[in-house]
């Protein structure tokens, strides 16, 4: 009787053992996991992680932004890396770096902050935008700056130049905005766009064939996605 309530102990032990033993690695894989997907952390305005900035545009881009909080307290921050991965895409990465390990980009409370990132691997750039900031900064303007001012700059290895371009552009608007001056930043020219063309039945028919196309190969952009970034 003895022996075999010793038996059913050191059985109990061993189970008790090996359920330890895979919980430790299952906490182990999860803290790896997480530690891969963790952003680096941002310590100042201009946060260089991919090495592409020349010294003369990143000093100016920090001027840029050191006078737009000066003037209306608003926080931006450049952030270049050299891939997004593991995320699953440039939008996710930029979420998560905007949050910056819980401390996040601007003022609690007032939520103006905004993210300028590039992601040279995937040769993305995106704009994230606090929620105080988005009556200033649009999805749609966003997506011209970086259409208009930096994705071409971009395309010839000019990031300093694209990142300063576009960091004067959002700066300028938010200024604008907020009714404030900006300190020794060079206004930067958004070209308009033109007035709309003249009606073409041609283009109409065009423009249905693609949208029927579009329909029947369930293409599209999904619903709620918002696209703030550019492709170069």
């Amino acid at each position: 009787m003895n022996g075999r309530v010793n038996g059913a102990w050191r059985l109990v032990r061993r189970i008790a053992c090996w359920l330890v033993v895979g919980l430790v690695v299952c906490l182990g894989v999860t803290a790896a996991a997480q530690a891969r997907r963790e952003t680096p952390e941002l310590t100042a305005p201009v946060n260089d992680f991919a090495n592409v900035l020349d010294a003369d545009s990143r000093s100016r881009i920090e001027q840029t932004i050191r006078s737009l909080q000066a003037a209306s307290g608003d926080v931006m921050v450049v952030a270049t890396v050299p891939t997004v991965e593991p995320f699953a895409d440039v939008r996710e990465y930029a979420v998560e770096m905007f949050g910056n390990r819980g401390r996040g980009i601007g003022d609690r409370g007032k939520d103006n902050g905004l993210l300028v990132l590039v992601a040279l691997k995937e040769r993305r750039v995106w704009v994230e935008v606090g929620y105080g900031l988005e009556p200033f900064i649009t999805d749609g303007y966003a997506g011209q700056i970086s259409r208009e001012l930096m994705t071409p700059a971009f395309r010839d290895g000019r990031y300093g130049d694209g990142v300063l371009a576009g960091t004067n552009a959002l700066a300028a608007r938010i200024a604008q905005g907020r009714g404030v001056q900006l300190t020794g930043v060079a206004p930067v020219p958004v070209r308009r766009s033109s007035r709309p063309p003249e009606f073409n039945l041609n283009w109409v028919i065009i423009l249905l064939v693609i949208l029927f196309i579009i329909s029947r190969s369930g293409g599209g952009p999904r619903a709620g996605m918002r696209r703030r970034g550019n492709v170069w």
